[in-house]
């Protein structure tokens, strides 16, 4: 796929992104509420999203947009950055946007999230475009609300189909994330197994 995946048509011919604002645009139907859909892109897709989003101009949504951070790609050789300026024009393959992890910190730096609380909201829903089971759960959120917590992730049930993503463990005396990535080698059938970890993180996030 080249471009955004959120433009994937995936059923009856609309897409992620046609899906995920019919669902938000119900959602404030519903409940006469005015939750917005926020984008994060790169510098790859930021362009392209631009141009698609105003189709939706005419919904009951409004869509922000937002870009990650870039980082410079570094020479393996040298261990010196590859761009020759900070220009992400002059040479855009010398640089690379680091993906889900830089959400926070690209948010704040974009302004939304300052934006968002002076509109008085407390609450942010992170999920994946492509997932289409991802959806504003009332229950979560006023479980959010009425025990006052300030982190909650969407766990489920880990399947043979889960085994390359996050599981939960006790470390330290305290519940932690953990991905393939931080996985030793000699570890990582360990980390596939379902009856060890049971649980998947589903990246679903409040």
């Amino acid at each position: 796929c080249s471009g955004p995946k959120s433009v994937i048509p995936v059923r009856n011919d609309l897409t992620f992104l046609d899906l995920t604002v019919q669902q938000i645009e119900h959602l404030n139907k519903k409940y006469d509420a005015n939750v917005p859909l926020v984008l994060m892109n790169s510098f790859n897709t930021d362009d392209d999203t631009m141009k698609i989003i105003r189709k939706y101009s005419g919904f009951n949504v409004s869509i922000k947009t937002f870009n990650q951070s870039r980082y410079p790609r570094i020479n393996k050789e040298s261990l010196m950055p590859i761009p020759k300026s900070c220009r992400t024009d002059d040479d855009i393959e010398a640089w690379y946007p680091p993906g889900h992890g830089d959400f926070y910190q690209a948010f704040s730096n974009s302004g939304l999230l300052e934006e968002f609380v002076d509109q008085g909201k407390k609450y942010c829903f992170i999920s994946n475009i492509d997932n289409l089971g991802a959806t504003v759960d009332l229950n979560i959120l006023n479980m959010c609300l009425d025990q006052s917590r300030e982190f909650v992730m969407e766990v489920t049930d880990k399947t043979r189909a889960d085994v390359k993503g996050g599981t939960l463990i006790q470390y330290e005396g305290k519940l932690r994330l953990l991905e393939g990535a931080q996985v030793p080698k000699e570890h990582e059938e360990d980390f596939k197994s379902v009856k060890k970890f049971n649980v998947f993180n589903t990246n679903n996030l409040w």
